[in-house]
């Protein structure tokens, strides 16, 4: 579990970030968030489908990185094998806390985070007191974050208004042939986007939205990376296919 303190140059002065052990934090995320406007770049690495926030108020964008929690096999040995890396990701090991004022949210730092460290890496405040360059790039990266989920936010609730979101199970099937159903994702309703009016299709088409629709829509052919990645870093579970079903709930 994440254990965060608000940031401050009195309690952090001494802190310090290793970037190069930041992928070994990403091996904790089976389940990696993409903004709308990452889509087409993610598309192009990870098998992307819907799920809902914690809260279950909103739908997301997801990379499935994995088949099970903590379970991220686009990273091994401290090394991220993905070129493209979401916003969700670069921002750690720092994000935002809205609950004190939504207006001016709180940077937070994971103090148990591996790539924070006490005597290697960037530090975050000069001697002055104030935020090196390093921090500013962080926070201006979780500003752009905040942006980015909010424009995600409001796409996707249109999306889901037009019935083009459809829970789906995954089925993976292993080689000592057991099987395990796999819930709480959802995938393009394919059929229903060619249903569409065009007058919905427009409407789509004019916030950019069609194109990244599309982009999602190919993105599931990445699965067989992800099995091909899982096999290498957990051959005992070998998988030999994964398929897809429209949930019953």
């Amino acid at each position: 579990m994440p254990n965060f303190q608000i940031l401050s140059s009195e309690q952090h002065s001494s802190t310090y970030v290793d970037e190069s052990r930041l992928p070994t934090t990403f091996s904790n995320f089976h389940l990696v968030n993409v903004e709308i406007k990452e889509a087409v770049q993610a598309s192009s690495e990870f098998p992307l489908f819907f799920s809902k926030v914690a809260n279950q108020q909103r739908w997301t964008i997801s990379a499935l990185c994995g088949f099970a929690p903590k379970e991220n096999v686009f990273e091994t040995q401290g090394t991220w094998l993905a070129r493209f890396t979401p916003l969700s990701l670069r921002t750690l090991p720092f994000t935002l806390n809205f609950e004190k004022d939504p207006e001016a949210p709180q940077t937070v730092l994971d103090i148990d985070s591996p790539a924070v460290s006490t005597t290697k890496g960037e530090a975050l405040f000069l001697s002055s007191g104030r935020p090196t360059a390093y921090l500013d790039n962080k926070q201006k990266l979780l500003k752009e974050r905040v942006t980015a989920m909010q424009q995600t936010a409001a796409l996707l609730n249109d999306i889901a208004a037009l019935n083009l979101i459809q829970p789906t199970d995954l089925i993976i099937e292993y080689s000592d042939n057991t099987q395990q159903r796999v819930g709480g994702l959802a995938m393009l309703n394919e059929q229903r986007l060619q249903n569409l009016t065009s007058e919905e299709l427009s409407s789509l088409h004019k916030t950019g939205v069609l194109s990244v629709l599309f982009n999602i829509l190919g993105s599931i052919f990445q699965i067989n990376r992800t099995i091909h990645l899982h096999n290498t870093k957990f051959p005992s579970r070998f998988i030999n296919n994964v398929k897809f079903e429209t949930s019953k709930q």
